[in-house]
Protein backbone atom coordinates (compact mmCIF):
# COMPACT_ATOMS: atom_id res chain seq x y z
CA UNK A 1 0.00 0.00 0.00
CA UNK A 2 1.07 3.31 -1.04
CA UNK A 3 1.71 6.00 1.39
CA UNK A 4 0.01 9.05 1.44
CA UNK A 5 1.44 12.33 1.55
CA UNK A 6 0.81 13.16 4.72
CA UNK A 7 1.30 9.95 6.03
CA UNK A 8 4.95 9.80 3.89
CA UNK A 9 7.95 9.20 6.79
CA UNK A 10 9.99 11.80 4.74
CA UNK A 11 7.58 13.89 5.11
CA UNK A 12 6.93 13.89 8.57
CA UNK A 13 10.59 13.52 9.28
CA UNK A 14 10.66 17.25 6.97
CA UNK A 15 7.83 18.98 9.07
CA UNK A 16 9.73 17.88 12.24
CA UNK A 17 13.12 19.32 11.00
CA UNK A 18 10.96 22.45 9.94
CA UNK A 19 9.89 23.26 13.55
CA UNK A 20 13.30 22.29 15.19
CA UNK A 21 14.57 24.57 12.62
CA UNK A 22 12.22 27.37 13.40
CA UNK A 23 12.24 26.80 17.65
CA UNK A 24 16.42 26.53 17.22
CA UNK A 25 16.73 29.48 15.23
CA UNK A 26 14.41 31.59 16.72
CA UNK A 27 16.23 30.97 20.22
CA UNK A 28 19.04 31.30 18.91
CA UNK A 29 18.19 34.44 17.48
CA UNK A 30 16.86 35.67 21.08
CA UNK A 31 19.87 35.04 22.78
CA UNK A 32 22.22 36.40 20.31
CA UNK A 33 20.71 39.47 20.39
CA UNK A 34 20.47 39.77 24.15
CA UNK A 35 23.87 38.97 23.96
CA UNK A 36 25.11 41.27 20.71
CA UNK A 37 23.54 44.44 22.37
CA UNK A 38 24.98 43.95 26.07
CA UNK A 39 28.53 43.13 24.76
CA UNK A 40 28.25 45.72 21.63
CA UNK A 41 26.94 48.33 24.46
CA UNK A 42 30.39 47.82 26.59
CA UNK A 43 32.29 47.60 23.18
CA UNK A 44 30.93 51.33 22.49
CA UNK A 45 31.33 52.40 25.32
CA UNK A 46 34.69 51.19 26.15
CA UNK A 47 35.87 52.88 23.09
CA UNK A 48 34.50 56.18 23.79
CA UNK A 49 36.27 56.20 27.22
CA UNK A 50 39.70 54.74 25.91
CA UNK A 51 39.60 57.81 23.56
CA UNK A 52 38.68 60.54 26.22
CA UNK A 53 41.32 58.95 28.63
CA UNK A 54 43.87 59.17 25.45
CA UNK A 55 43.07 62.62 24.63
CA UNK A 56 42.89 63.67 28.41
CA UNK A 57 46.79 61.98 28.89
CA UNK A 58 47.84 63.97 25.64
CA UNK A 59 46.48 67.23 26.88
CA UNK A 60 48.21 66.56 29.92
CA UNK A 61 51.96 65.62 28.19
CA UNK A 62 51.56 68.77 26.26
CA UNK A 63 50.58 71.14 29.23
CA UNK A 64 54.29 69.21 31.04
CA UNK A 65 56.16 69.52 28.43
CA UNK A 66 55.38 73.18 27.94
CA UNK A 67 55.76 73.98 31.48
CA UNK A 68 59.05 71.91 31.86
CA UNK A 69 60.40 73.58 28.76
CA UNK A 70 59.54 76.87 29.94
CA UNK A 71 61.16 75.54 33.41
CA UNK A 72 64.39 75.31 31.20
CA UNK A 73 64.52 78.31 29.97
CA UNK A 74 64.26 80.07 33.03
CA UNK A 75 67.50 78.51 34.71
CA UNK A 76 69.37 79.09 31.59
CA UNK A 77 68.70 83.23 31.80
CA UNK A 78 71.57 85.07 32.86
CA UNK A 79 70.99 87.39 36.01
CA UNK A 80 72.60 90.22 33.79
CA UNK A 81 69.64 90.46 31.11
CA UNK A 82 67.43 91.52 33.85
CA UNK A 83 68.86 94.85 33.92
CA UNK A 84 69.77 95.20 30.07
CA UNK A 85 66.36 94.94 28.07
CA UNK A 86 67.62 94.79 24.90
CA UNK A 87 70.28 92.06 25.46
CA UNK A 88 67.03 90.58 27.05
CA UNK A 89 64.92 90.47 23.58
CA UNK A 90 67.75 89.58 21.30
CA UNK A 91 68.56 86.47 24.17
CA UNK A 92 64.75 86.05 24.02
CA UNK A 93 64.42 86.09 20.16
CA UNK A 94 67.24 83.27 20.03
CA UNK A 95 65.56 80.70 21.58
CA UNK A 96 63.93 79.51 18.38
CA UNK A 97 63.33 75.84 19.81
CA UNK A 98 60.48 77.06 22.65
CA UNK A 99 59.28 79.86 20.50
CA UNK A 100 57.38 76.60 18.38
CA UNK A 101 55.71 75.99 22.16
CA UNK A 102 54.62 79.95 22.81
CA UNK A 103 54.24 81.33 19.74
CA UNK A 104 51.89 83.65 21.23
CA UNK A 105 54.84 85.07 23.36
CA UNK A 106 57.66 84.60 25.45
CA UNK A 107 58.18 87.36 27.95
CA UNK A 108 60.36 89.00 30.59
CA UNK A 109 58.15 90.54 33.41
CA UNK A 110 60.12 92.59 36.13
CA UNK A 111 58.95 92.30 39.93
CA UNK A 112 56.83 94.99 39.81
CA UNK A 113 54.65 93.52 36.89
CA UNK A 114 55.90 95.68 33.91
CA UNK A 115 56.61 96.83 31.16
CA UNK A 116 57.65 93.90 29.45
CA UNK A 117 61.94 93.22 30.02
CA UNK A 118 61.83 90.98 26.88
CA UNK A 119 58.94 90.01 24.29
CA UNK A 120 59.41 87.43 21.50
CA UNK A 121 57.32 87.82 19.11
CA UNK A 122 57.55 91.80 20.09
CA UNK A 123 53.73 92.82 19.74
CA UNK A 124 52.34 96.64 19.93
CA UNK A 125 49.15 95.34 21.56
CA UNK A 126 51.18 94.07 24.79
CA UNK A 127 49.93 94.99 27.85
CA UNK A 128 51.96 98.10 30.16
CA UNK A 129 51.51 96.22 32.97
CA UNK A 130 51.00 92.66 34.15
CA UNK A 131 50.62 93.02 37.72
CA UNK A 132 46.36 92.52 38.17
CA UNK A 133 46.86 88.85 35.68
CA UNK A 134 45.92 85.95 37.95
CA UNK A 135 49.07 84.21 36.87
CA UNK A 136 51.09 86.93 37.80
CA UNK A 137 49.53 87.24 40.89
CA UNK A 138 49.86 83.14 41.45
CA UNK A 139 53.81 83.25 40.71
CA UNK A 140 55.18 86.12 42.48
CA UNK A 141 52.94 85.20 45.78
CA UNK A 142 53.91 81.62 45.97
CA UNK A 143 57.27 81.71 44.09
CA UNK A 144 56.33 78.80 42.11
CA UNK A 145 55.60 77.76 38.56
CA UNK A 146 51.95 78.91 38.18
CA UNK A 147 49.38 77.73 35.20
CA UNK A 148 46.68 80.35 34.40
CA UNK A 149 43.17 80.09 34.64
CA UNK A 150 41.62 80.09 30.64
CA UNK A 151 41.75 83.83 28.82
CA UNK A 152 41.12 85.48 25.82
CA UNK A 153 45.24 86.67 25.31
CA UNK A 154 45.00 90.73 24.97
CA UNK A 155 47.52 90.61 22.17
CA UNK A 156 45.76 88.31 19.99
CA UNK A 157 42.46 87.94 21.03
CA UNK A 158 42.54 84.36 21.29
CA UNK A 159 41.41 81.72 23.59
CA UNK A 160 44.65 80.80 25.24
CA UNK A 161 46.99 79.55 28.68
CA UNK A 162 49.82 81.19 30.20
CA UNK A 163 52.78 79.24 32.00
CA UNK A 164 54.44 81.93 34.19
CA UNK A 165 58.07 80.55 36.02
CA UNK A 166 59.59 83.16 39.08
CA UNK A 167 63.30 83.39 38.37
CA UNK A 168 65.59 84.26 41.38
CA UNK A 169 68.94 85.42 41.86
CA UNK A 170 71.52 83.27 44.06
CA UNK A 171 70.17 84.76 47.04
CA UNK A 172 66.37 83.64 46.18
CA UNK A 173 65.38 87.39 44.93
CA UNK A 174 62.87 87.64 42.37
CA UNK A 175 64.42 89.11 39.26
CA UNK A 176 61.46 88.85 37.11
CA UNK A 177 58.69 86.52 35.93
CA UNK A 178 59.23 84.40 32.63
CA UNK A 179 55.77 83.81 31.16
CA UNK A 180 54.85 81.83 28.26
CA UNK A 181 51.46 82.23 26.16
CA UNK A 182 50.01 79.33 24.46
CA UNK A 183 47.04 79.33 22.26
CA UNK A 184 44.75 76.89 22.94
CA UNK A 185 44.00 75.70 19.31
CA UNK A 186 47.30 75.81 18.29
CA UNK A 187 48.44 72.55 16.29
CA UNK A 188 50.18 70.69 17.80
CA UNK A 189 48.21 71.54 21.71
CA UNK A 190 45.07 71.14 22.18
CA UNK A 191 43.44 70.54 18.63
CA UNK A 192 42.47 66.91 18.91
CA UNK A 193 39.19 68.15 20.55
CA UNK A 194 38.31 71.09 18.31
CA UNK A 195 36.36 70.28 15.31
CA UNK A 196 36.18 66.84 16.44
CA UNK A 197 33.47 64.88 18.19
CA UNK A 198 32.44 61.56 19.86
CA UNK A 199 29.14 60.14 17.26
CA UNK A 200 27.28 62.58 14.56
CA UNK A 201 25.74 64.77 17.87
CA UNK A 202 28.32 64.25 20.60
CA UNK A 203 30.71 66.96 21.23
CA UNK A 204 34.09 67.24 23.97
CA UNK A 205 34.03 70.10 26.59
CA UNK A 206 37.05 70.40 28.19
CA UNK A 207 36.26 72.48 31.78
CA UNK A 208 38.06 74.43 34.19
CA UNK A 209 36.17 73.48 37.61
CA UNK A 210 38.00 75.30 40.03
CA UNK A 211 37.29 78.80 37.75
CA UNK A 212 33.73 77.38 36.01
CA UNK A 213 34.69 78.07 32.37
CA UNK A 214 35.11 76.30 29.50
CA UNK A 215 38.49 75.87 28.42
CA UNK A 216 38.07 74.45 24.72
CA UNK A 217 35.46 72.32 23.16
CA UNK A 218 34.59 70.87 19.84
CA UNK A 219 32.98 74.14 18.93
CA UNK A 220 35.74 76.74 18.88
CA UNK A 221 33.16 79.38 20.06
CA UNK A 222 32.42 78.03 23.11
CA UNK A 223 36.64 78.44 24.18
CA UNK A 224 37.25 80.58 27.30
CA UNK A 225 33.10 80.86 28.20
CA UNK A 226 30.99 80.48 31.72
CA UNK A 227 30.03 77.27 32.22
CA UNK A 228 26.17 76.90 32.70
CA UNK A 229 24.90 77.65 36.78
CA UNK A 230 24.60 74.68 39.08
CA UNK A 231 21.80 72.22 38.10
CA UNK A 232 21.50 73.76 35.28
CA UNK A 233 23.66 70.88 32.89
CA UNK A 234 23.60 67.77 35.09
CA UNK A 235 26.05 65.93 33.43
CA UNK A 236 28.57 68.68 33.75
CA UNK A 237 27.15 68.90 37.52
CA UNK A 238 27.87 65.18 38.03
CA UNK A 239 31.68 65.64 36.53
CA UNK A 240 32.45 68.43 38.97
CA UNK A 241 31.00 66.18 41.45
CA UNK A 242 33.37 63.57 40.74
CA UNK A 243 31.93 61.60 37.60
CA UNK A 244 35.35 59.64 36.16
CA UNK A 245 34.85 56.69 33.73
CA UNK A 246 31.75 56.25 31.66
CA UNK A 247 28.03 56.72 32.64
CA UNK A 248 25.08 57.32 31.06
CA UNK A 249 22.95 60.50 32.63
CA UNK A 250 19.72 62.19 31.58
CA UNK A 251 20.41 65.60 30.77
CA UNK A 252 18.49 69.17 31.27
CA UNK A 253 16.30 68.14 27.78
CA UNK A 254 15.61 64.86 29.54
CA UNK A 255 17.12 62.52 27.17
CA UNK A 256 20.00 60.08 28.02
CA UNK A 257 23.61 60.96 26.81
CA UNK A 258 26.29 58.58 27.34
CA UNK A 259 29.59 60.15 29.32
CA UNK A 260 32.40 59.64 29.68
CA UNK A 261 34.95 61.95 31.54
CA UNK A 262 38.15 62.00 32.54
CA UNK A 263 40.82 63.99 34.48
CA UNK A 264 43.65 66.49 33.66
CA UNK A 265 46.17 66.28 36.32
CA UNK A 266 49.02 69.28 35.72
CA UNK A 267 45.75 71.96 35.15
CA UNK A 268 42.95 69.97 37.18
CA UNK A 269 41.18 70.01 34.09
CA UNK A 270 38.41 67.39 33.49
CA UNK A 271 37.34 66.45 29.49
CA UNK A 272 33.79 65.38 29.10
CA UNK A 273 32.78 63.68 26.05
CA UNK A 274 29.04 63.42 25.53
CA UNK A 275 26.68 61.93 23.16
CA UNK A 276 23.02 61.21 22.49
CA UNK A 277 22.70 57.34 23.56
CA UNK A 278 20.28 57.23 20.44
CA UNK A 279 23.67 57.81 18.55
CA UNK A 280 26.07 56.42 20.73
CA UNK A 281 24.11 52.60 20.59
CA UNK A 282 22.79 53.40 16.89
CA UNK A 283 24.91 50.60 15.69
CA UNK A 284 23.86 48.41 18.35
CA UNK A 285 20.07 49.04 17.20
CA UNK A 286 20.74 48.58 13.35
CA UNK A 287 22.37 45.32 13.91
CA UNK A 288 19.64 44.13 16.30
CA UNK A 289 17.44 44.86 13.74
CA UNK A 290 19.04 43.79 10.45
CA UNK A 291 19.78 40.55 12.15
CA UNK A 292 16.32 39.63 12.93
CA UNK A 293 15.10 40.89 9.62
CA UNK A 294 17.66 38.78 7.95
CA UNK A 295 16.55 36.11 10.28
CA UNK A 296 13.20 36.19 9.42
CA UNK A 297 14.11 36.54 5.46
CA UNK A 298 15.68 33.75 5.10
CA UNK A 299 14.37 31.06 7.43
CA UNK A 300 11.47 30.11 5.18
CA UNK A 301 13.96 30.17 1.77
CA UNK A 302 16.43 28.35 3.50
CA UNK A 303 14.30 25.55 4.63
CA UNK A 304 12.71 25.32 1.26
CA UNK A 305 16.15 25.12 -0.63
CA UNK A 306 17.40 22.42 2.03
CA UNK A 307 14.50 20.49 1.15
CA UNK A 308 14.31 20.52 -2.31
CA UNK A 309 18.04 20.35 -2.57
CA UNK A 310 19.69 18.17 0.54
CA UNK A 311 20.27 14.80 -1.48
CA UNK A 312 21.80 16.60 -4.50
CA UNK A 313 23.98 18.76 -2.09
CA UNK A 314 24.94 16.47 0.58
CA UNK A 315 27.72 14.19 -1.91
CA UNK A 316 29.42 17.25 -3.23
CA UNK A 317 30.00 19.02 0.38
CA UNK A 318 30.64 15.70 1.74
CA UNK A 319 33.53 15.25 -0.88
CA UNK A 320 34.45 18.69 -0.42
CA UNK A 321 34.66 18.65 3.30
CA UNK A 322 36.54 15.52 3.50
CA UNK A 323 38.88 17.05 1.02
CA UNK A 324 39.47 20.14 3.34
CA UNK A 325 39.92 18.18 6.30
CA UNK A 326 42.28 16.02 5.16
CA UNK A 327 44.71 18.91 4.11
CA UNK A 328 44.10 20.82 7.77
CA UNK A 329 45.36 17.41 9.14
CA UNK A 330 48.70 17.16 7.02
CA UNK A 331 47.56 13.58 5.45
CA UNK A 332 47.26 15.33 1.68
CA UNK A 333 49.62 18.09 0.27
CA UNK A 334 47.82 21.74 0.31
CA UNK A 335 46.52 22.12 -4.03
CA UNK A 336 43.59 23.63 -5.49
CA UNK A 337 40.72 21.62 -5.01
CA UNK A 338 39.02 20.14 -8.05
CA UNK A 339 35.05 20.08 -8.69
CA UNK A 340 32.95 19.16 -11.11
CA UNK A 341 29.81 21.02 -10.14
CA UNK A 342 28.86 24.63 -11.01
CA UNK A 343 26.76 25.60 -8.09
CA UNK A 344 27.64 26.97 -4.62
CA UNK A 345 30.12 24.01 -3.80
CA UNK A 346 32.10 25.34 -6.90
CA UNK A 347 31.85 28.35 -5.13
CA UNK A 348 33.18 27.22 -2.14
CA UNK A 349 36.01 25.50 -3.60
CA UNK A 350 36.96 28.16 -6.12
CA UNK A 351 37.17 30.48 -2.81
CA UNK A 352 39.40 27.97 -1.02
CA UNK A 353 41.56 27.90 -4.55
CA UNK A 354 41.76 31.72 -4.59
CA UNK A 355 42.02 32.14 -0.63
CA UNK A 356 45.29 29.37 -0.73
CA UNK A 357 46.64 31.66 -3.36
CA UNK A 358 46.25 34.72 -1.41
CA UNK A 359 47.19 33.25 1.58
CA UNK A 360 50.53 32.27 -0.16
CA UNK A 361 51.12 35.51 -1.88
CA UNK A 362 50.54 37.12 1.52
CA UNK A 363 53.07 35.13 3.34
CA UNK A 364 55.68 35.75 0.23
CA UNK A 365 54.70 39.78 0.87
CA UNK A 366 55.76 39.16 4.53
CA UNK A 367 58.32 37.30 3.80
CA UNK A 368 60.00 39.92 1.62
CA UNK A 369 58.59 43.17 4.36
CA UNK A 370 60.74 41.29 7.04
CA UNK A 371 63.75 41.33 5.52
CA UNK A 372 63.72 44.41 3.52
CA UNK A 373 62.75 48.60 3.73
CA UNK A 374 59.44 49.78 2.64
CA UNK A 375 61.04 53.05 1.70
CA UNK A 376 64.03 51.88 -0.45
CA UNK A 377 63.23 48.01 -1.09
CA UNK A 378 67.02 47.66 0.18
CA UNK A 379 67.72 44.73 2.45
CA UNK A 380 66.92 46.02 6.64
CA UNK A 381 68.96 45.21 9.50
CA UNK A 382 67.60 41.58 9.96
CA UNK A 383 68.52 40.31 6.45
CA UNK A 384 71.92 41.96 6.65
CA UNK A 385 72.46 40.66 10.05
CA UNK A 386 72.23 37.00 8.62
CA UNK A 387 73.93 37.92 5.47
CA UNK A 388 77.08 39.08 7.97
CA UNK A 389 77.03 36.21 10.15
CA UNK A 390 76.87 33.60 6.75
CA UNK A 391 79.94 35.30 5.59
CA UNK A 392 81.81 35.56 8.45
CA UNK A 393 81.38 31.68 8.39
CA UNK A 394 81.77 31.44 4.77
CA UNK A 395 85.36 33.41 4.66
CA UNK A 396 86.89 31.04 7.06
CA UNK A 397 86.46 28.22 4.56
CA UNK A 398 87.65 30.40 1.53
CA UNK A 399 90.23 31.94 3.20
CA UNK A 400 89.21 35.35 1.38
CA UNK A 401 87.96 38.47 3.27
CA UNK A 402 84.96 41.22 3.44
CA UNK A 403 84.39 44.83 4.42
CA UNK A 404 81.38 46.27 6.48
CA UNK A 405 81.09 50.14 5.47
CA UNK A 406 78.57 51.75 8.08
CA UNK A 407 77.27 55.37 6.11
CA UNK A 408 75.72 58.29 7.74
CA UNK A 409 74.36 61.20 5.36
CA UNK A 410 75.57 64.46 6.32
CA UNK A 411 73.03 67.37 6.33
CA UNK A 412 70.58 64.96 5.67
CA UNK A 413 68.18 66.14 8.91
CA UNK A 414 67.27 69.59 7.11
CA UNK A 415 65.72 68.15 4.32
CA UNK A 416 63.10 67.09 6.01
CA UNK A 417 62.93 69.59 8.27
CA UNK A 418 62.81 72.47 5.49
CA UNK A 419 61.08 70.42 2.69
CA UNK A 420 59.31 67.90 4.55
CA UNK A 421 58.73 63.69 5.09
CA UNK A 422 58.09 63.46 1.50
CA UNK A 423 60.76 65.17 -0.03
CA UNK A 424 63.32 63.25 2.09
CA UNK A 425 61.71 59.75 1.27
CA UNK A 426 62.51 60.35 -2.24
CA UNK A 427 65.97 61.98 -1.45
CA UNK A 428 66.16 58.69 0.83
CA UNK A 429 65.61 56.43 -2.42
CA UNK A 430 67.46 58.05 -4.84
CA UNK A 431 70.58 58.16 -2.35
CA UNK A 432 69.53 53.79 -2.25
CA UNK A 433 69.62 53.58 -6.24
CA UNK A 434 73.25 55.95 -6.09
CA UNK A 435 74.41 53.59 -3.43
CA UNK A 436 73.65 50.19 -5.11
CA UNK A 437 75.18 51.61 -8.33
CA UNK A 438 78.46 51.98 -6.83
CA UNK A 439 78.79 48.37 -5.84
CA UNK A 440 79.10 44.75 -7.26
CA UNK A 441 75.91 42.78 -7.88
CA UNK A 442 77.30 40.14 -5.02
CA UNK A 443 77.73 43.29 -2.69
CA UNK A 444 74.46 44.18 0.01
CA UNK A 445 73.61 47.57 0.26
CA UNK A 446 71.35 47.84 3.25
CA UNK A 447 69.22 50.32 5.01
CA UNK A 448 69.19 50.34 8.79
CA UNK A 449 66.48 53.08 9.05
CA UNK A 450 66.75 56.97 9.14
CA UNK A 451 69.74 58.21 7.36
CA UNK A 452 72.22 55.33 8.07
CA UNK A 453 72.83 52.62 5.47
CA UNK A 454 75.38 49.43 5.42
CA UNK A 455 77.45 48.04 2.35
CA UNK A 456 78.65 44.65 2.68
CA UNK A 457 81.85 43.47 0.27
CA UNK A 458 82.21 40.03 0.11
CA UNK A 459 84.34 37.97 -1.56
CA UNK A 460 87.18 40.13 -1.57
CA UNK A 461 91.09 39.25 -1.11
CA UNK A 462 91.98 42.95 -0.63
CA UNK A 463 89.39 43.88 1.69
CA UNK A 464 90.85 47.23 2.78
CA UNK A 465 92.01 48.51 -0.65
CA UNK A 466 87.90 47.28 -2.07
CA UNK A 467 86.76 49.47 1.04
CA UNK A 468 88.52 52.17 0.45
CA UNK A 469 87.42 52.01 -3.49
CA UNK A 470 83.73 51.95 -2.47
CA UNK A 471 83.73 54.31 0.04
CA UNK A 472 85.18 57.08 -2.17
CA UNK A 473 82.72 56.16 -5.13
CA UNK A 474 80.03 56.36 -2.63
CA UNK A 475 81.11 59.80 -1.09
CA UNK A 476 81.53 60.60 -5.23
CA UNK A 477 78.37 59.29 -5.97
CA UNK A 478 76.47 61.63 -3.90
CA UNK A 479 78.58 64.77 -4.42
CA UNK A 480 76.37 65.62 -7.41
CA UNK A 481 72.97 67.24 -5.93
CA UNK A 482 69.45 65.80 -6.08
CA UNK A 483 67.33 67.20 -8.09
CA UNK A 484 63.81 66.49 -7.30
CA UNK A 485 60.83 69.17 -9.27
CA UNK A 486 62.55 72.39 -8.98
CA UNK A 487 64.82 71.51 -5.51
CA UNK A 488 68.51 71.04 -5.60
CA UNK A 489 69.44 68.68 -2.61
CA UNK A 490 73.11 68.69 -1.21
CA UNK A 491 73.68 65.01 0.76
CA UNK A 492 77.24 64.61 1.86
CA UNK A 493 78.18 61.31 3.88
CA UNK A 494 80.40 60.11 6.45
CA UNK A 495 81.41 56.23 6.10
CA UNK A 496 83.56 54.11 8.83
CA UNK A 497 84.90 51.04 7.94
CA UNK A 498 85.66 47.60 9.33
CA UNK A 499 87.49 44.47 7.46
CA UNK A 500 87.49 41.26 8.51
CA UNK A 501 89.50 38.51 7.15
CA UNK A 502 89.52 34.22 7.54
CA UNK A 503 92.23 34.44 10.88
CA UNK A 504 89.82 37.12 12.46
CA UNK A 505 86.56 35.60 11.33
CA UNK A 506 86.31 32.55 13.99
CA UNK A 507 86.53 35.35 17.11
CA UNK A 508 84.25 38.28 15.50
CA UNK A 509 80.68 38.53 15.45
CA UNK A 510 78.09 40.53 13.44
CA UNK A 511 78.02 42.79 16.68
CA UNK A 512 81.68 44.00 17.37
CA UNK A 513 81.76 44.27 13.25
CA UNK A 514 79.18 46.71 12.69
CA UNK A 515 80.23 48.41 16.13
CA UNK A 516 83.53 49.27 14.78
CA UNK A 517 82.14 50.36 11.34
CA UNK A 518 80.14 52.46 13.45
CA UNK A 519 82.94 54.20 15.38
CA UNK A 520 85.12 54.46 12.47
CA UNK A 521 81.91 56.44 10.88
CA UNK A 522 81.80 58.78 13.79
CA UNK A 523 85.34 59.40 13.73
CA UNK A 524 84.68 60.15 10.26
CA UNK A 525 82.20 62.81 11.04
CA UNK A 526 84.61 64.35 13.99
CA UNK A 527 87.26 64.83 11.25
CA UNK A 528 85.31 66.52 9.00
CA UNK A 529 82.40 64.73 7.51
CA UNK A 530 81.76 63.55 4.30
CA UNK A 531 84.87 61.34 4.74
CA UNK A 532 85.72 57.67 5.47
CA UNK A 533 87.77 56.36 7.90
CA UNK A 534 89.32 52.65 9.05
Amino acid sequence: MMPTFGSSLKMRIAVVSVLLFLAGISLIAFFATRILHDDMQEVLSNQQLTTVNYIARDIDAKVTLRLESLKRVALNIPEALFSDPPAMQKWLEDRKAIHTLFPIGLIVIPPDGGPTIGDAPRLKTRPKSFADRDWFIGATTTRQPFISKPLIARATGEPALVIAIPVFDGQQKLLGILAGVAPLAAPGFLDLILGTSPGKNGHYQLIAPQHRLFVLASEVNQAVTPMPETNDDPVLDAAVNGLRGIKIIRNAANRDELVATADVPRTNWLLVARQPTGDAFEPVSNTLRNTLLITALLSLPSIIILLAVLNRLLQPIARLARELHEMAEGERPMQPVATHTADEVADVAHSFNRLQDRLQEQEQRLAEMAHHDMLTGLPNRRLIDERLENELHRIQRNQLGLALLFLDLDGFKPVNDTHGHGIGDRVLAEIARRLKAAVRDVDTVARLGGDEFLILLTDTEKPQKAAERVAQKCIDALSDPITINDLQIHVGVSIGIATCNAEQAGTTSVKQLVSQADSAMYRAKAAGRNRYEL
